[in-house]
């Protein structure tokens, strides 16, 4: 009989102490990124390997996620990296975090740029639009 694989970890509110929610502010190479969290700290954290087999898994600039931090040590203190991402959060994440009343303020839900510049694009497409019939009506004004 085949073994069940084991289910997976919730990340649902409240996080462990060692886990927290943040937005990725750009990746560093090689699989690390820079996050900040709720009182602005900047960490340096990987992706998981978990995550990096997913290949259909994108991760963008404002993303939410949830990391985890390795525990210091008073005698390390020479390397950047400081936790793993263990968690990308999708728009149902989110819903769920509010629903529960856990969402962070300091967080906000800002668009991720890739949407940001989809919305400016369609924005531009409108006014575009209504300045091209103000320029027909100019240019039969013109004729008469």
């Amino acid at each position: 009989m085949p073994k069940r694989p084991p289910s997976p970890p919730s990340f649902t509110p409240p996080l462990p102490s060692d886990q927290h929610l943040v937005v990725l502010s750009s990746p560093q190479g090689s699989n690390n990124w820079l996050c900040k969290d709720t009182k602005d700290v900047e960490r340096l954290v990987e992706v998981s390997s978990k995550l990096r087999r997913i290949k259909s898994l994108i991760i963008m600039r404002g993303d939410f996620a949830i990391i985890s931090l390795w525990p210091q040590s008073s005698e390390e203190k020479g390397g950047r990296l400081v936790g793993e991402i263990l968690h990308i959060l999708d728009k149902s994440d989110i819903k769920e975090w509010k629903k529960a009343g856990a969402w962070p303020e300091g967080l906000g839900e800002t668009p991720t740029p890739a949407q940001a510049i989809r919305q400016s694009d369609s924005e531009e497409e409108e006014y575009a639009s209504e300045g091209e019939g103000e320029d027909e009506d100019d240019d039969e004004s013109r004729s008469q």
